[in-house]
């Protein structure tokens, strides 16, 4: 009978096993597909390149175009993060340490732009957006992605909080500090890395966010990632591929500071 459990549960390792090596197969080959058609001389897409030049780069960094989408988008993410950021934070403390009347609700609301589908909302912040005379304006695209970047720093935040006790706060607060000299001295060093890592999370969500931008941007205010698709809808060549493979880079390289941060505060 051991024998016959152990064969099935050593099946079951390797189905699973190569369920998930087929799964990060189909989602890597596409990826690294962009990647080095990125470096190819020609002047159109082929697959596999037949030589290896750094050309189209040069150019994705020598294009106005591209040089003001890139300040726009980290115009926006940086300010829409830091809105989200300081929302989550709030609404994460009102949850987990002040348990307002209506907490689960108010949980549900905030997670809720990560839930829903991005087109839905920018059907409802389009009119919004019109009504306050902030169409085709920054301020309204930043107002739209931190709606969408609001649930990253309110769920890390909510797990940092979480994993404390909150004794020490009231301790803080009985010794004579008030609120503010508390979520300063106790509760943020607690928070820190959760706080960052939400941020990371809301500028990574807003570098690649293109519903929204496609109802609330203007030509001035146009994103790269709203810029990348207007050129893929006139010709496809290997500098849009290179742009899409910086934007993958920083991606990647923000998600992994995110997921780094936290376990680097708990070290210490």
């Amino acid at each position: 009978m051991k024998t016959l459990e152990k064969t099935l549960w050593s099946t079951w390792s390797r189905f699973l096993t190569c369920l998930v090596g087929a799964v990060l197969i189909g989602f890597l080959v596409p990826i690294l597909t962009v990647v080095l058609v990125s470096f190819q001389s020609k002047s159109y897409l082929s697959f596999p390149p037949s030589d290896f030049s750094i050309r189209w780069y040069e150019q994705f960094l020598g294009n106005t175009d591209y040089q003001s989408a890139i300040w726009n988008s980290l115009a926006i993410g940086a300010a829409s993060a830091t809105l989200a950021t300081i929302a989550g934070v709030c609404t994460a403390l009102a949850v987990i340490r002040a348990a307002v009347p209506g907490a689960a609700v108010v949980s549900v609301l905030s997670v809720a732009p990560a839930v829903l589908p991005q087109i839905v909302l920018a059907i409802g912040l389009f009119p919004i957006s019109v009504w306050l005379g902030l169409q085709g304006t920054l301020g309204a695209v930043i107002l739209a992605h931190a709606v969408v970047g609001l649930p990253f720093p309110f769920i890390t935040v909510c797990g940092a909080l979480s994993s404390y006790s909150s004794r020490m706060e009231i301790a803080s607060m009985s010794l004579g500090a008030n609120a503010f000299q508390t979520f300063r001295l106790i509760t943020f060093p607690m928070i820190r890395a959760a706080v960052v890592a939400g941020f990371i999370f809301a500028f990574a969500a807003s570098l690649d966010e293109l519903v929204l931008a496609l109802f609330l941007s203007s030509p001035t205010t146009r994103t790269l990632p709203l810029l990348l698709w207007e050129q893929l809808n006139f010709q496809v060549t290997p500098e849009i591929a290179a742009a899409a493979s910086v934007v993958l880079a920083v991606t990647s390289l923000l998600i992994v500071a995110a997921i780094l941060l936290p376990r680097l505060g708990k070290d210490k």
